[in-house]
């Protein structure tokens, strides 16, 4: 089968969009502890990100195989502060990016995260970021094939 990627069609995807939401908790939770994965976690994010992608000049792509939609990928536009060149400072940021694990392993991710760069692209933007857990290597690893090196590293401590 072939996989296609389209614009999201929020009154068709949305109980897609809430599986991928609580899907992706679920995946992490194996890394970290602090995820939701109670039912009203999706409900409560979905609107979130569909209001950064309205006000951050973001896009949201879907997957779909023979017709039902099988991940996902949210990006929009941030910035960094002004101790940033101002030409540098606009960057592309996926926060979403999810597929369903019996279409994992297919490039399925890739072809999201690649209609995220092309997208930004439209807008001008010269560099895009995407966040993993560290310990999610599997993520980790497929984003450095995609292209993606080491920007920043957040240390935690947990109080």
């Amino acid at each position: 089968m072939t996989v296609q990627i389209r614009d999201l069609d929020l009154a068709r995807d949305k109980p897609a969009l809430l599986r991928f939401i609580l899907g992706s908790n679920i995946y992490e939770a194996q890394f970290e502890s602090d995820r939701r994965l109670d039912k009203a976690c999706p409900e409560e994010f979905l609107p979130v990100l569909l209001d950064r992608a309205k006000t951050r000049r973001g896009h949201i792509f879907v997957a779909e195989e023979a017709g039902e939609p099988i991940g996902w990928a949210v990006c929009y536009v941030n910035e960094h502060d002004v101790y940033v060149r101002p030409e540098e400072r606009p960057y592309g940021y996926v926060s979403e990016l999810f597929v369903d694990e019996a279409a994992r392993g297919r490039h399925v991710g890739r072809k999201l995260l690649n209609a995220c760069e092309d997208y930004f692209r439209t807008l001008n933007v010269r560099t895009v970021l995407i966040g993993a857990l560290s310990a999610n290597t599997r993520a980790v690893n497929a984003y450095k094939a995609a292209g993606y090196a080491d920007y920043d590293v957040n240390l935690r401590k947990v109080l």
